[in-house]
């Protein structure tokens, strides 16, 4: 990893309690970056602060209470940490939630509420920081989509939605954003090993996880530091895993074949085993 291209920066982390963000400010750390932290729950984000401090590194951690999906508070919260800990120099937007079901049982609240997080949280940051990247002519923003925001399975319905809109917003966004001096890269990993897929397992059709089994699971620690390195180089699309990007390429050439000659195939057996 370039580590001295971390030293110094300051970064802000959304999602930063748990999961691929906290396992990204824990790694940061003892390369030499200042962190600002934020997440919806006080307490947990008291624990990663704690956690991020004995990872090493002599940088600031601080944190901030925030919910993405609320625009009002999200640009008083980034107004204040501007003020508080200054203008960052990379933001990456890590919350997010999963959501796994059969699309009958997902209501239009909890649709919705997937959306607000994943999408509409990581556009309501950067609508704040972004007048302080512009004046200043420099800046990079890290979004984290999934492998689902390009080649969905059953039961993704809300997920891989809220997922490849991540994608088409950000492919947007860099072209506006480069004329100003301000980066915009996009990672895309796997399933990995995080809490909400605790979370996720509660509402999970078999058929969904006979897929995700296929796939496998990354360890968070592997895919922070492949982010890591991928934004030091500023590499636009970040896909850790070779069969993400493995993936991404049939998906990209052959669009249809992973459904047609793996998906349909595994579903059906699955939904087999559920009748037997």
């Amino acid at each position: 990893m370039a580590t001295k291209y971390y030293s110094g920066k300051r970064v802000y982390v959304t999602g930063g309690s748990s999961g691929i963000g906290l396992e990204i400010a824990r790694q940061l750390a003892p390369l030499g970056a200042d962190l600002a932290l934020f997440a919806r729950n006080a307490k947990k984000l008291e624990e990663a602060r704690a956690e991020v401090k004995r990872s090493g590194g002599k940088g600031r951690v601080e944190i901030m209470p925030l919910d993405v999906s609320d625009n009002v508070a999200v640009m008083k919260i980034i107004d204040r940490a501007v003020r508080e800990f200054g203008v960052p120099d990379i933001i990456i937007n890590s919350a997010g939630i999963g959501s796994a079901n059969y699309f009958e049982n997902i209501s239009y609240d909890e649709f919705d509420r997937v959306m607000k997080i994943n999408l509409y949280g990581t556009r309501n940051v950067i609508a704040a920081a972004l007048p302080y990247l512009k004046e200043r002519g420099s800046g990079v923003i890290v979004n984290i989509s999934s492998m689902a925001g390009f080649s969905s399975i059953f039961g993704y319905t809300s997920y891989a939605t809220s997922k490849f809109a991540l994608v088409g917003f950000s492919e947007a966004l860099r072209s506006e954003l480069v004329r100003y001096g301000v980066t915009v890269l996009l990672a895309c990993p796997p399933e990995t090993d995080t809490p909400f897929l605790a979370e996720e397992g509660k509402t999970i059709p078999p058929e969904c996880r006979a897929m995700k089994d296929l796939m496998g699971t990354l360890k968070s620690d592997y895919v922070a530091r492949f982010i890591l390195r991928g934004v030091a180089r500023g590499k636009y699309l970040i896909m850790p895993g070779y069969l993400s990007r493995f993936l991404y390429l049939v998906q990209r050439f052959s669009p249809g074949w992973v459904s047609r000659m793996v998906a349909d195939s595994t579903v059906a057996r699955a939904a087999r085993k559920i009748k037997n």
